[in-house]
C-alpha cells in the first residue's frame, strides 16, 4: 500500500504568483505528473492542508482544474489558509474524497489495507495555529474504538510536536497532550503525519513515528535570524508512505528541482 502525501500547494487564482514567485499552478501540475506516473502506483494521493492560499471559491476552482487529469484516487482535509465551508462546497462531488460529518472535515478510509484518518486541525478562520477540540477527539476516539488493532496512519495539517522552528511553533497544535493521550492508548497506530511547516522533519512523538511533509510551495528554514519563510527556486515536494508485511512502514521524500521560471 502506497499513500502519496501532498501538502501546501496555496493555489490561487489562475495566473498568480505568491511569494518568491512562487507559481501555484506549475508547481502543482508538476507534483501530481509525477505521482501519476509513479510504479507501483500509489493508492491514494492525501492533501493534508492548504489547499488553497485565499479560501476563495475561485481558487478551489482552479485547485480542481489542476487535479483533472489525475487518474489516482484522491482525499484531502483542510489546513489553517483553508476556509471549512467553501472547501466542503467545492469538493462535495468532485473527484477529491472528504470527510462527511457536518461539524469538521475529519476523514476515515477504511477500504485499503492500512486505516487512513484525517483530522481538521482549522481553528477559527483566519487563525494560524491548530486546534483539536473535545468534540474533534471524541470523534476519533470513537472511529479508533471501533478497529483497536488495526495499523492506522493518522494524517493532519498542525503538528502536534515542536520542531524546533520558533516562528513555525508558535502556529502548531494547541493542547497536543490531548491527543497524546488518546495516542498512548492505541499501539495500532504507526504514524502521525502532517503538513504546515513547509520543510520535511521527523520525530519520535509519544512511543510512534511523527512526521512533517515537505510543500509544494516555498520552504521555511531551519535556523534563520528574521525566522521567515525562504523564496527557492521552484522545488516542490511530496512523500510516499509505503506499508507491506515484510518491511512496515517506511516513508520516502521526492524533491523536484527546477519547475517554473
Amino acid at each position: 500500500m502506497i499513500v502519496a502525501q501532498v501538502t501546501d500547494p496555496h493555489v490561487s487564482i489562475p495566473g498568480a504568483r505568491l511569494y518568491g514567485g512562487y507559481d501555484p499552478a506549475v508547481a502543482l501540475r508538476a507534483v501530481l505528473a509525477r505521482i501519476d506516473a509513479l510504479f507501483p502506483r500509489p493508492d491514494l494521493v492525501l492533501f493534508t492542508g492548504d489547499l488553497v492560499e485565499l479560501g476563495l471559491a475561485e481558487e478551489y476552482a482552479h485547485f480542481l482544474e489542476l487535479l483533472a487529469g489525475c487518474r489516482l484516487p484522491c482525499a484531502a482535509i483542510p489546513g489553517n489558509h483553508d476556509r471549512r465551508d467553501a472547501f466542503r462546497t467545492a469538493l462535495a462531488g468532485s473527484q477529491v474524497r472528504i470527510g462527511s460529518d457536518p461539524s469538521w472535515a475529519h476523514l476515515a478510509i477504511d477500504d485499503l489495507p492500512l486505516r487512513v484518518i484525517g483530522l481538521d486541525t482549522l481553528d477559527l478562520e483566519g487563525e494560524a495555529g491548530g486546534v483539536l477540540d473535545e468534540g474533534r477527539l471524541a470523534w476519533l476516539r470513537r472511529r479508533l474504538d471501533e478497529a483497536p488493532d488495526r495499523p492506522t496512519l493518522i494524517f493532519m495539517h498542525h503538528p502536534p510536536f515542536r520542531t524546533g522552528i520558533d516562528f513555525m511553533d508558535i502556529w502548531g497544535l494547541a493542547h497536543p497532550e490531548r491527543l497524546a493521550a488518546i495516542v498512548a492508548r492505541h499501539p495500532a497506530i504507526l504514524r502521525i503525519s502532517c503538513g504546515h511547516v513547509h520543510r520535511a522533519v521527523e520525530t519520535t512523538w509519544n512511543g510512534i513515528t511523527a512526521g512533517v511533509c515537505p510543500a509544494v510551495a516555498w520552504q521555511v528554514p531551519l535556523c534563520a535570524p528574521d525566522a521567515r519563510p525562504r523564496p527557492t527556486p521552484q522545488a516542490p515536494a511530496f512523500q510516499l508512505h509505503r506499508w507491506t508485511k515484510a518491511t512496515g512502514l517506511v516513508t520516502h521524500t521526492e524533491v523536484l528541482t527546477g519547475i517554473g521560471a
